[in-house]
């Protein structure tokens, strides 16, 4: 180790343009740093609050403290999608740190007996362009490696700390390259700068455009699913999790707003909130800060980092500090310092620990009764658990029983048939998720539906219930079936054998690998067929197999001499996506289409684009973008709809239109658009931009449906206060909704009920056409499936159109005003973009003869 002395250190740390003082930083002004631990300015070369740190600099700094401090130990638990490494640092008396292993084996145990020491985690830049975090993380670090303090050495003793300094480095290196590079040797504290707007997709959300602190329940990504292994492991008693929030604002705390906690949190976790609150407020104050608590933000939704903690057994604080988004910044409140942020980051890091320490035994005793009454509330509720069944598409089914693994639950396969939805599920189809667990509570608030909730304003969305995203059977049961032991890991699903001769293999289109085979089959060349009706072949054992619609046909003699032989390939795909395939040796069906049927048409190779760009909502087009990619493993061009002018549309075949602000955009957009469907191209318009583009100028042949009558007279007075509130309760930030699918429309192959929920975001309504053939999905008159909707959006939105194909010129216009792609795991709705896809371009014209 090399060591410096005592005074040099403090030179160093305290020289105008290079370093900060440790007061500067946040830090207790009694901080006593080990003299031979480099500060962080000293080792990297420049003040903190000079410029932004990346993601490597990061890295390099912790790394060096876990070589240098006998305190922390530094894990590289997983890398994100873009290959940045996913650190975790762990603090705490060598001694402790010796036995490590040993704790972290043990701590499911001891988190229900009540001993042990208590573990506080903190957690920092889940949001890349939240970077006043990331820093702060990095001051931490060094404190609690280098301090010398009796209260920090208190902590060390007491406490396990675990931290996440950067829980979404590919946000965080696009962020801090933006501001760095505009930053000049004198910034600009105008609001109007370059520097406080960074460009379109902006640095919050991951390489794929996804918010991270929205994927704690799902865990689409790598970042999260490295994360929850070991939070899991530790089960923390307290979770930090520091953000920013708009520059015209000061610093918030939890409590959150008190009327919006989730109701299935003990009450005792928000008194335990308010009691570490007074350690913030006691440090902010003496920094003269100002701050607020119980407004602004709930505690609701499980997905969230600072709730996710509250179902699990411990203690979630969200930490939101004034933005500067940059270097310096003018706001309602002063001129505002990047270091300045920074520093306040740290003060309530700091306090989270003096709370945690002080209240560590009321914590210990908090997280073991948690576990304790959830088991109790379970004996109390007379269910056995829940029973779920695959459905006939055990990939689907696999994704969730692997979700619900990784979140420590307790996975039962069922050993004798059981029917869920009318279905017989036989054993190795069907699990049971046992009530009598630790996580009880976290199972309600995951697998139950809700429809009367004590609140009207949500800070995200309202709800969440794994069965209906994943269109799966779930029921709660009172008794429970003949089960095996616990699942440890995903049953291992075995290939199903191709068979090498045939004259047509045939892929059921009910399965979730169906989509990813034809991109793959359409992207290198095959002709491929899809039944258009319900069809029932005889396959090459003389067995008969029934085929939903939208069942693809890749028949022999069909295939061009360029390709690979089909059943070579079709072993391959369906080994990588775990699918089914039907061979067969007759084109002559048993029932329904034969094989050679002009209403089993073959499939046109699809080469989309989706519009990306500023005023379009990037989260959004994330959703899609990760799909194309990660899901169906193809290449998805991405044209910025400022170049569009440029663009030869004609070689694509389908524009896809995210969510976003599309009356914002010129005129000639939206005539350029036209032409496009007019030309034959396919128009998939998602969300917002599915009511937008029936502003575009096509004939259209809307029926007007008789709205809500005018007011007469003054409006009903409300008082002042009411608005925000009354406000959001018109919102949809987050509701199921339930409709009926046409399943003999092209756009809902492959579903065989009527009966589908979807995921609905923001409050558009599609109008109706003249043409009785072009919905394929209505919202049903019980619209509400779970979470909340107000009487008036259910008013306007039953019996509406929910997925709506309308021809126009030698084109199509697909017009879905849900989110089928939902944060990347509602999966049964995914089948219905598929469709869009690759089905929208044979919905033939359904105009009946004029009279």
């Amino acid at each position: 180790m090399r060591v410096f002395s005592r005074l040099y250190l403090l030179i160093v740390l305290c020289l105008p343009g290079l370093g900060l003082t440790a007061t500067h930083l946040g830090l207790p002004e009694d901080f006593d740093p080990h003299p031979g631990i480099q500060a962080p300015e000293e080792f990297l070369g420049f003040d903190l609050g000079q410029r932004h740190l990346r993601h490597d600099q990061i890295t390099a700094y912790l790394d060096y403290l876990a070589s240098v401090s006998d305190r922390v130990v530094a894990e590289r638990i997983g890398q994100s999608h873009e290959g940045r490494p996913l650190k975790l640092l762990t603090f705490a008396a060598p001694e402790r740190l010796a036995e490590l292993d040993q704790l972290r084996a043990d701590r499911q145990r001891a988190s229900r007996e009540g001993v042990g020491p208590a573990v506080v985690w903190l957690g920092y830049a889940v949001h890349g362009d939240e970077a006043s975090t990331a820093t702060a993380a990095v001051v931490m670090a060094w404190y609690l490696a280098s301090a010398r303090n009796p209260d920090v050495l208190s902590w060390l003793d007491d406490l396990i700390i675990v931290m996440e300094p950067v829980l979404n480095p590919d946000g965080l290196d696009r962020f801090a390259h933006w501001v760095n590079m505009h930053r000049g040797r004198h910034p600009s504290a105008d609001p109007n700068d370059r520097e406080h707007h960074e460009a379109w997709p902006r640095g919050r959300t991951n390489a794929y455009w996804f918010d991270l602190n929205r994927d704690w329940l799902p865990l689409v990504h790598p970042e999260s699913r490295a994360r929850m292994a070991h939070y899991h492991q530790w089960r923390p008693h307290v979770l930090g999790d520091w953000h920013e929030m708009g520059p015209n604002s000061t610093y918030f705390f939890q409590p959150g707003v008190p009327e919006r906690n989730n109701p299935l949190t003990p009450e005792r976790n928000f008194e335990l909130t308010g009691k570490i609150a007074e350690f913030h407020a006691d440090r902010l104050d003496a920094a003269a800060q100002p701050f607020y608590t119980r407004e602004t933000f709930d505690d609701y939704y499980v997905g969230k980092g600072s709730t996710f903690p509250d179902l699990t057994g411990g203690i979630g604080i969200l930490y939101e500090q004034g933005s500067v988004r940059g270097h310096v910044q003018d706001t309602a409140y002063g001129r505002r310092t990047y270091a300045e942020a920074v520093a306040n980051q740290v003060r309530t890091s700091v306090s989270t620990l003096e709370g945690s320490h002080a209240l560590r035994d009321e914590l210990i005793a908090y997280q073991a009764e948690f576990f304790a009454s959830a088991r109790r509330e379970a004996g109390r509720s007379g269910r056995a658990g829940w029973l779920l069944g695959d459905d006939g598409d055990p990939a689907r089914a696999h994704t969730l029983i692997d979700l619900l693994l990784r979140h420590d639950i307790q996975v039962l396969p069922v050993t004798e048939a059981v029917t869920l939805r009318d279905r017989r599920h036989e054993p190795g189809s069907a699990w049971l998720i046992p009530a009598d667990q630790d996580h009880f509570r976290f199972l309600r608030a995951i697998f139950d539906p809700v429809l009367d909730l004590p609140m009207e304003t949500f800070y995200d969305v309202s709800t969440w219930p794994l069965g209906m995203a994943w269109d799966l059977p779930l029921e709660i049961v009172r008794q429970s079936p003949a089960t095996g032991p616990a699942l440890s890991e995903l049953p291992a699903q075995q290939p199903h054998a191709v068979a090498p001769q045939a004259l047509a293999w045939l892929l059921p289109w009910d399965q979730h690998g169906a989509a990813p085979v034809l991109a793959a089959l359409l992207a290198e060349g095959y002709r491929v067929q899809t039944l258009t009706r319900p069809t029932r072949v005889r396959d090459v054992g003389g067995d008969e197999r029934e085929l939903v619609r939208g069942s693809l046909v890749i028949h022999r003699g069909l295939q061009p001499d360029t390709v690979e032989a089909p059943a070579q390939r079709l072993a391959e795909l369906a080994a990588r996506f775990s699918v089914e395939l039907v061979a067969t040796g007759r084109g002559l069906a048993v029932s329904g289409l034969d094989l050679g049927s002009p209403s089993a048409p073959v499939l046109e190779p699809v080469r989309p684009a989706l519009l990306v760009g500023q005023g379009l909502r990037a989260t959004h087009a994330g959703y899609i973008w990760h799909w194309f990619d990660r899901v169906l493993e193809q290449p998805l061009t991405q044209l910025d709809w400022q170049r569009l002018g440029a663009i030869q549309l004609g070689e694509y075949t389908h524009l896809i239109l995210p969510d976003g602000n599309y009356a914002a955009l010129p005129e000639a957009i939206g005539q350029q658009l036209g032409q496009f469907v007019l030309a034959g191209g396919a128009l998939i318009a998602a969300r917002g931009a599915a009511a937008w583009v029936e502003t575009l100028e096509l004939e259209w042949n809307f029926v007007e449906v008789e709205d809500e009558p005018a007011p007469s007279g003054p409006p009903e007075r409300r008082a002042y206060e009411d608005f925000r509130t009354d406000f959001a309760r018109e919102l949809i930030g987050g509701s199921a909704l339930a409709v009926e699918l046409d399943i003999s429309h092209p756009l809902a192959f492959g579903y065989q009920r009527s009966d589908l929920v979807l995921m609905r975001r923001g409050t558009q309504r599609l109008r109706h056409v003249d043409n009785a053939y072009s919905a394929a999905a209505l919202y049903s008159d019980e619209v509400l499936a779970s979470g909340f909707l107000s009487e008036r959006n259910r008013e306007r939105l039953h019996g509406t159109p929910a997925l709506s194909a309308t021809r126009h010129g030698r084109g199509v216009i697909v017009r879905m005003p849900d989110d089928y792609l939902f944060r990347g795991y509602w999966l049964g709705t995914e089948r219905l973009f598929a469709n869009a896809l690759f089905f929208s371009r044979i919905i033939g014209p359904t105009r009946m003869p004029e009279e």
